[in-house]
């Protein structure tokens, strides 16, 4: 049994706006946690009372709680970004604001999972319905092997927001989120990332959080997908040989007026927010490597879909599941 200081240090980070008694059920989950030793970064934009939860004497005033509050409001990657430079853990755990870890000993699992090996730069955890356990499928990645259930374990090529842990090396390798990307798609650009600097990303049923999903705080539901397209583009720019950034953004437009329905006004909105941020773009745009291309194709999942449209049997399972058309506005 190796002894307390002998643990690595782990860090959970939670970026929160406006949640003050989703937050502290979230952070009581944290502290119920088995393991030792932990600290919790809590980054915080909110108007409400939340800071109150952290003063002097107040519930949530813990030695190994650290409360930052900044006065604007910020995107998640930001928030994320700020919580990892405070962070001092070697792993880094990230969940909403409102999920919760029901499992005390989820830390444990988590340890043992980054101890035991080393090549895994990322695990993603199994998303439940906070209310019914339900599973929910938008918030689990694909298994490169088509078909594989979500109660197994499976490598994937990328991770969900809702809860992952993060090595610290992986991260100092492939850099952090995309601040300006503000809300979707900064998981997918920082997974293409982490697997072009050789790590992997591993899918974990044993470490599960149950996720409220509350609207409180949450961005209005068109800014959402306006954000879900620009985003969409400026992944393949920031990553991808212009091939792929040319045909992402026919199909992805194409693709979320039908679908959404959403006004062409909003098409150009988005177009012209890109115009406007081209020579920010241009500056960050970093070409993964081709065997990364290469490794993504050859599984037919995120970077084939995102790039080429859905494979045929993803297609159906993704109708399936109802997974395109659920969009969860933050």
């Amino acid at each position: 049994m190796k002894k307390l200081q002998d643990q690595p240090l782990v860090s959970f980070i939670i970026a929160t706006y406006n949640r003050p008694n989703d937050l502290r059920e979230s952070i009581q989950s944290i502290l119920d946690q088995d393991y030792r030793p932990i600290e919790i970064v809590v980054v915080s934009s909110s108007t409400d009372d939340s800071l109150k939860l952290f003063s002097e004497g107040g519930p949530l005033d813990r030695d190994c709680i650290q409360y930052h509050h900044f006065s604007e409001r910020m995107g998640v990657p930001k928030a994320r970004n700020i919580g990892y430079q405070h962070a001092k853990g070697e792993f880094l755990v990230t969940i909403d604001d409102d999920a919760t870890l029901p499992d005390s000993s989820a830390t444990d699992e988590i340890v043992c999972i980054l101890n035991e090996r080393d090549k895994i730069g990322v695990l993603a955890f199994q998303s439940r319905n906070y209310w019914t356990g339900e599973l929910i499928r938008m918030e689990i990645p694909n298994p490169i092997e088509f078909g594989t259930p979500p109660s197994k374990e499976y490598a994937t090529t990328h991770f969900i927001g809702v809860g992952n842990a993060i090595r610290r090396s992986s991260l100092k390798s492939a850099g952090m989120y995309p601040e300006h990307f503000g809300y979707g798609f900064e998981e997918m650009d920082l997974s293409l990332r982490i697997f072009d600097a050789g790590y992997d990303i591993l899918y974990t049923p044993s470490v599960v959080v149950h996720h409220k999903k509350t609207s409180k705080g949450r961005r209005p539901t068109l800014e959402v997908r306006e954000r879900q397209i620009e985003n969409r583009i400026k992944l393949t720019v920031r990553n991808l040989p212009w091939r792929y950034v040319f045909f992402s953004t026919v199909v992805w437009s194409c693709y979320w007026l039908l679908w959404n329905r959403m006004a062409i006004s909003a098409l150009f909105r988005i177009y012209r927010r890109l115009f406007e941020q081209r020579h920010h773009l241009l500056a960050e745009r970093d070409v993964i490597q081709p065997e990364t291309i290469a490794r993504f194709k050859s599984n037919s999942d995120m970077l084939y879909f995102w790039c080429y449209g859905p494979h045929p049997r993803r297609l159906v399972s993704k109708l399936r599941d109802g997974y395109y058309f659920q969009i969860a506005p933050r």
